[in-house]
């Protein structure tokens, strides 16, 4: 992975001065506290981001969080934020974690400068520093999503709070909420299909089965394998069929694919008429 994250066209001489056990060690050891670095960043953000829905909160006027009950009822999310005072504190112990870990780095950046002219051959300290950072973001792409989905979701459930207050404000009658929590619960399982769709082309895209399809025709794929096993098949006949059997098999998984599309795409349909009627 590090080989990859150096930019540079004398890559490979950088990798090469890394041939001793203690130069590796060193460079691990400065790859982790860069890592933790990124981590508490992370972790920094999404705490100012319940920060900044607090302020916001506060600047609406009567707005109010929705019961546990309520919450339950209209599929939305209870607990999406933390007490002010839970808030400031953890920011303060975050911001401590980071400014430790930027002082222990940069002592990690000081050792670089002048262990690096003493390798052989030399490695500039500049390149090395650059393909850890990299290598390190690029190993934590997923967990920035992770921390990006709970950022919008603090957004989101905030939201939904709002916005079922704001009915409830108006004093519906009894018919209206059924009503509402009718257009609620069609839209959300409208979304959530749509969810799936998106997921299902996706892995249509990456040619990636879903588990249970894969494993349900590779059960199929071990009889027919058994049959072609037949010694009365010569050599040039069982490699034919092998070969016509695996495009049956491939234009399968898709055609099953390509057919629940189409069904996703009949519920979202249905769900939007039912919209419609309503």
């Amino acid at each position: 992975m590090l080989s990859n994250a150096i930019k540079d066209d004398n890559h490979h001489e950088t990798i090469q001065s890394l041939d001793t056990n203690e130069k590796i060690q060193f460079v691990r050891q400065m790859t982790k506290v860069t890592n933790n670095l990124y981590c508490f960043d992370l972790q920094r953000q999404l705490w100012q981001e319940y920060y900044n829905m607090s302020m916001k909160e506060d600047n609406i006027k009567g707005f109010r969080r929705l019961s546990k009950s309520y919450a339950k009822e209209h599929n939305t999310c209870y607990m999406y934020g933390f007490p002010k005072h839970v808030i400031e504190k953890r920011q303060k112990t975050i911001t401590h974690q980071i400014q430790r870990t930027v002082n222990e780095l940069n002592q990690y950046l000081i050792q670089l400068n002048t262990l690096t002219t003493q390798w052989q051959p030399p490695v500039d300290p500049n390149i090395l520093s650059n393909a850890i950072n990299e290598c390190v973001k690029n190993g934590q792409e997923r967990l920035r999503k992770e921390f990006d989905y709970k950022k919008k979701m603090v957004e989101l459930n905030s939201y939904d709070h709002h916005l079922i207050n704001k009915v409830y404000d108006l004093q519906p009658t009894e018919e209206q909420l059924h009503l509402a929590n009718m257009l609620w619960q069609v839209t959300m399982n409208e979304l959530e299909t749509k969810e799936k769709q998106e997921i299902l082309r996706k892995q249509i895209f990456l040619q990636r089965l879903p588990a249970t399809i894969d494993k349900t025709i590779d059960q199929s794929v071990d009889r027919v394998q058994s049959i072609l096993s037949n010694p009365v098949l010569d050599k040039d006949r069982r490699a034919s069929l092998i070969l016509t059997c695996s495009k049956t098999i491939t234009q399968y998984k898709f055609d099953i694919m390509a057919l629940d599309l189409n069904i996703f795409q009949n519920i979202i349909y249905g769900h939007q008429q039912i919209l419609i009627d309503l």
